[in-house]
């Protein structure tokens, strides 16, 4: 089917401006240890609600997922937004690490889970041409979004102190997913654009897949499960930095806050990079052999963090892991619609996503153990995440695409 009222290129105009507000998500560890110091909290303690917060993400992606095709894309883009605005409100007025984790983690987690999903899988149906590009250029934004952030957040924290910082930014997220939702439209069943035809697939390559495979389906192959191990993998090791890159930088850099706030925004520059760069690659080298560059690259930086003592070794360390990273958020949405079709993609995708729920429980609350219980190092959690890049990349290198169910009409519901 082709479609002619509507330029798709808008649609990605509204994807970009909905993740780039999004990605306040990523400027966590500059509230960290203020939050701790204010309220004299231990480290696991404060770190839970960005736990809760990463886990939520693709929990309510998957039911972000199976509501819009009942309220509509923008609407259930437009609920994200107010989820997140209520839950930076209550994170502003927290008396208690109940409220934190409430504020933060639950609602505020929950709601960028509801909006992420909405650009990620209209996209991937309005883009078969150009899809990994076209899904890196939009999750990258959301990177980009978290360089924007880290700065504002800092210099709000300098002027009205960090809890007036989280409502101010709740409002200016809130504003931002509006004004993308209003651009969004949902591509039609079985979209191609004009004078495009599908390539050819060669044998054992995961995708495109001419099935769609429902969500049932699809937990039914172990090759969800094989894709979703694989994932976990990569995100045990960026969330690790992700939630620690500052004190990480100041413990093992002996770096001042300043500058490992600085580490912060290149960290999300080059995850905003990398999910596009590895986008576009993945579109002509293949998504796995992608995957496989970027876990061994990971895997170098993660065995040589803790050597890596002076500002700008660490930051190319940061770079390193910020722009695989970034890759691996870019490609991997690509991965399940190439794998299992894109119909259910929105749903699909989120089920995979919980990999980066169960990374963001182990990465960073393994650091924080880690830390507290070998005093102050962290050494044996970046030995043990480079460790599993290294068991990803073998995976990436193995993977087959399942062959569509035999028996039996694909079901026209999510499941």
């Amino acid at each position: 089917m082709t479609e002619t009222n509507y330029n798709r290129w808008h649609c990605v105009y509204g994807a970009v401006l909905l993740q780039l507000c999004l990605g306040v998500v990523y400027i966590w560890s500059i509230f960290r240890t203020p939050i701790e110091k204010m309220f004299g909290w231990s480290t696991s303690d404060v770190s839970l609600a960005f736990t809760i917060n990463l886990a939520m993400i693709p929990i309510m992606m998957i039911a972000g997922g199976y509501l819009t095709p009942k309220m509509g894309v923008r609407k259930v883009a437009i609920l994200g937004g107010v989820m997140v605005l209520t839950g930076m409100y209550i994170t502003s007025k927290t008396s208690s690490l109940w409220m934190l984790w409430l504020g933060y983690g639950f609602l505020t987690g929950g709601g960028v889970g509801v909006a992420y999903g909405v650009p990620i899988a209209t996209l991937v149906k309005w883009f078969p041409d150009k899809r990994g590009l076209i899904t890196g250029l939009a999750v990258g934004s959301l990177g980009f979004g978290s360089v924007l952030f880290t700065q504002v957040g800092y210099y709000l924290m300098t002027k009205v102190g960090v809890m007036d910082t989280f409502s101010i930014l709740g409002i200016m997220i809130f504003v931002g997913v509006i004004l993308g939702a209003l651009l969004i439209k949902a591509a039609p069943d079985g979209y191609t654009p004009p004078g495009w035809t599908p390539p050819p697939v060669k044998a054992g390559q995961a995708g495109p897949s001419k099935y769609d495979f429902t969500p049932r389906e699809m937990l039914g192959t172990p090759h969800y499960y094989f894709l979703f191990i694989m994932y976990t993998f990569a995100n045990v090791c960026a969330l690790i930095i992700i939630a620690h890159a500052s004190p990480i930088g100041q413990k093992v850099a002996n770096l001042t806050p300043a500058e490992a706030t600085t580490i912060v925004s290149l960290l999300g520059l080059f995850n905003s990079v990398g999910r596009l760069f590895w986008g576009a690659v993945s579109d002509k080298l293949g998504r796995l052999k992608s995957i496989f560059a970027m876990f061994v690259l990971s895997a170098i930086a993660m065995f040589s963090m803790n050597y890596l003592s002076s500002y700008w070794l660490y930051a190319l360390g940061v770079s390193i892991i910020g722009f695989c990273f970034g890759g691996t958020v870019g490609v991997f949405p690509s991965i399940t619609a190439d794998t299992f079709g894109p119909k259910y993609v929105g749903v699909n995708y989120g089920l995979i996503l919980l990999a980066y729920a169960v990374g963001g429980i182990i990465g960073p609350i393994m650091a924080a153990w880690v830390k507290e219980f070998s005093g102050g190092e962290y050494y044996l959690a970046f030995i043990i995440s480079g460790s599993l890049c290294l068991i990803g990349a073998i995976m990436a290198m193995t993977f087959k695409a399942p062959k569509p169910p035999v028996i039996g009409e694909q079901k026209s519901a999510a499941l």
